[in-house]
């Protein structure tokens, strides 16, 4: 996976309040400063999950004692990983052919932390995630502030068939030439979260609550209910880290 350098710097991390379109966790729009650091240019295809899978030998439970993902006989159509018998008990992993270039899906936070560590990485802060969408000039998207359309984003789409391979669509690129930021599929990020972290995040260098009940998930996904407003860089969701679905993938981040 080619990563691409974050030179690291200060910005303005959130939404401010006259922003209709943002969320009561975007607020308020604060100050952040970071430190350089690399980030994956795509989205964890699913020939590189595979192969982390064959050094593991299953999924099962293999991720922190959680399944790292769910497969294609198990997840259904909207996946492209295929877990297959080599006839003498054991098991490989591989993509559904002409799909290992597309995002791995179904994957829990488990699944991506181990993933991550197994590449001697780790998955990025928060802050680190929407600096590395938006710089520090206050765009909406990635790409700047034009409204999203199928040149540069996955999103509001009435079929998983849609979705696109890991190095499409190069106009949607953020300012680091990181791919797919808005759209494909939701990324899971380290941190706990809060409702109201904002309020109380630190400035330099931020990780989120100590504790939580659920993960920050960035950047929107494939769906029809993942309008244009759900692919802003600043949007913040959360699930579960056990969580698992479609919607969900991830890339990795590493300290220089």
């Amino acid at each position: 996976m080619p990563m691409n350098y974050i030179p690291g710097g200060t910005f303005l991390m959130g939404s401010p309040d006259e922003d209709f379109t943002a969320a009561p966790d975007e607020r308020p729009k604060h100050e952040v400063s970071l430190d350089p650091f690399y980030l994956d240019k795509y989205e964890v295809s699913v020939a590189q999950y595979a192969a982390f899978l064959n050094r593991l030998g299953t999924y099962k439970e293999a991720c922190a004692e959680n399944d790292c993902v769910h497969p294609r006989f198990e997840a259904g159509y909207t996946s492209y990983l295929l877990e297959e018998d080599q006839g003498d008990g054991s098991l490989i992993y591989i993509p559904l052919t002409g799909f290992g270039n597309y995002p791995i899906n179904h994957v829990s936070w488990f699944g991506a932390q181990a993933y991550c560590q197994a590449m001697d990485a780790r998955l990025p802060t928060e802050a680190e995630w929407e600096f590395a969408a938006r710089s520090d000039d206050n765009r909406i998207y990635p790409w700047g502030n034009e409204a999203p359309d199928e040149s540069r984003a996955v999103f509001n789409s009435e079929s998983y068939e849609n979705l696109k391979a890991v190095d499409a669509l190069p106009d949607g690129r953020s300012p680091f030439g990181i791919y797919a930021m808005a759209g494909s599929l939701w990324e899971w990020t380290n941190d706990w979260y809060d409702e109201a972290y904002y309020a109380t995040s630190p400035k330099n260098n931020p990780t989120g609550p100590e504790t939580g009940l659920t993960k920050v998930i960035r950047g929107g996904a494939w769906p029809n209910n993942n309008l244009a407003d759900r692919i802003r860089a600043a949007n913040r969701s959360n699930f579960t880290a056990d969580f698992i679905s479609a919607t969900v993938g991830f890339r990795c981040a590493r300290d220089p």
